[in-house]
């Protein structure tokens, strides 16, 4: 008997993976290639906070070695 209930995976991403994933993700939404759902835009969403947050403690980091 078939379920209607979507599996959830746990996809771990290394930094570069994630960057990339939203590098491909900028481009699909530049050229229109791509039209998500409710639910596909939250993921969207939620992956560029985290390569947000990423780049912020790259930031961080580099003002704090360069002594700025």
């Amino acid at each position: 008997m078939k379920n209607n209930v979507d599996k959830s995976y746990g996809v771990a991403l290394s930094e570069k993976q994630l960057k990339f994933l939203v590098n491909c993700i900028d481009i699909a939404q530049k050229t229109h290639s791509i039209n998500p759902d409710k639910e596909e835009c939250d993921i969207i969403r939620r992956l560029g906070n985290k390569a947000d947050e990423l780049q912020d403690q790259d930031n961080i980091y580099y003002e704090l070695s360069s002594g700025q």
